[in-house]
């Protein structure tokens, strides 16, 4: 379906790829990635997704240049926080529209901050080499089968991530599969021991230890964290 919108629109993907095209212009949108959607342009699906796919979206009008000049396509550095901004915005229906419109001013400032902060172009090769570690993280994914795969020496791999992403491979590795069991704590209602499976963990107690190590927090009390958060209310 070929629509034109009267709204921008942002799309943070989760999980799987989407096939997106804003005029001529595609765009496959993986896990972390966002895309900005303008208003008056035509957009399209030109690919069917081969696994389920799951991502956040949001509409929004605005005169304010600084919200209408986001990268068409750029992955979120830290998308924690923007996650859970989304989710926020999932309960809309119970807000104001004064705190509708607040909710969604953080969100845009955050996506800002992520899109603009210490942006360089990173090695092409070390890019598709975690994209591939990103796509197969629920996997057994190791440092040396990402060597074998990529047909690298494993010493050399790693340096040569260490350089683009400031971590070895196989921390990055460990960071990403923390990352992804962080997204499914909060936007999944996956058990713990589920989640651990789900982003390659096949000692559970292992991965209780990393990721309270990483978060100080267990995952059931990071799962929690959001919904025990006191707001001040007038």
């Amino acid at each position: 379906m070929k629509r034109s919108m009267p709204f921008q629109e942002i799309i943070l993907m989760l999980e799987g790829e989407m096939y997106i095209a804003e005029e001529d212009q595609k765009y496959i949108v993986r896990p972390n990635d966002m895309l900005f959607l303008q208003s008056g342009r035509q957009h399209y699906g030109y690919q069917t997704s081969d696994a389920p796919v799951s991502f956040y979206w949001v509409h929004y009008d605005t005169q304010q240049l600084e919200f209408l000049s986001y990268p068409t396509y750029s992955t979120i550095q830290v998308p924690s926080t923007a996650n859970q901004l989304f989710k926020q915005l999932l309960h809309v229906s119970s807000f104001s529209s004064e705190e509708s419109d607040a909710a969604l001013l953080l969100l845009l400032k955050e996506l800002e901050r992520n899109t603009k902060s210490d942006y360089r172009a990173h090695n092409a090769i070390v890019d598709h080499i975690c994209k591939w570690i990103d796509l197969h993280i629920h996997t057994d994914v190791t440092v040396a089968k990402v060597a074998e795969t990529f047909n690298f020496n494993k010493d050399y791999i790693s340096k040569m991530v260490k350089r683009e992403k400031g971590v070895g491979l196989k921390t990055y590795i460990l960071t990403q599969r923390i990352n992804r069991a962080k997204q499914m704590l909060l936007n999944t209602n996956a058990s713990v021991k589920e989640i651990a499976g789900a982003c390659g963990f096949s000692d559970y107690k292992l991965f209780l230890r990393m990721f309270k190590q990483y978060e100080g927090l267990t995952p059931s009390e990071y799962r929690n964290h959001l919904y025990h958060t006191q707001l001040n209310r007038k």
